[in-house]
């Protein structure tokens, strides 16, 4: 194969390769949190500055206590304004798994994301803690 034909194909199998890693969303990363009694997880995957289209949360709970747990996930403008959203729930005891699926958009931007983790009785937390923050990679 002639050199100029080398080149051509290196050229055009590096240009494929950058349009289909900028076509797909950017993974920052995954965060977690134990407290006692509970265990969360998530994985964020941004797609840019105001979505994460993709947000896997995972929550356990770790205690034969009786009270259930919740996992919330919690997000930051580059302002530092914080957002809570719906909690999600483990209440069928010690030792079940909750996994969910989500997504979240905030036209305001997505700054960074993390998950509060807490242990509850009835409607009232008991203990709670936060994860790390995660940063978009679109800032």
């Amino acid at each position: 194969m002639n050199k100029k034909l080398a080149r051509l194909l290196a050229v055009g199998a590096a240009t494929l390769g950058a349009i289909a890693f900028s076509a797909s969303p950017a993974a920052a990363g995954g965060v977690s949190r134990t407290i006692s009694g509970a265990y969360g997880a998530a994985d964020f995957y941004y797609s840019s500055k105001t979505y994460a289209d993709r947000i896997y949360l995972t929550l356990q709970d770790r205690a034969p206590d009786g009270h259930h747990v919740r996992l919330r996930v919690q997000s930051q403008t580059r302002d530092r304004v914080l957002t809570s959203y719906a909690w999600r729930k483990v209440t069928t005891g010690y030792e079940t798994v909750g996994q969910w699926v989500t997504e979240l958009k905030d036209t305001r931007g997505i700054w960074s994301l993390r998950i509060q983790v807490c242990v509850f009785e009835g409607d009232k937390a008991l203990g709670c803690d936060v994860s790390k923050w995660d940063g978009n990679p679109y800032y």
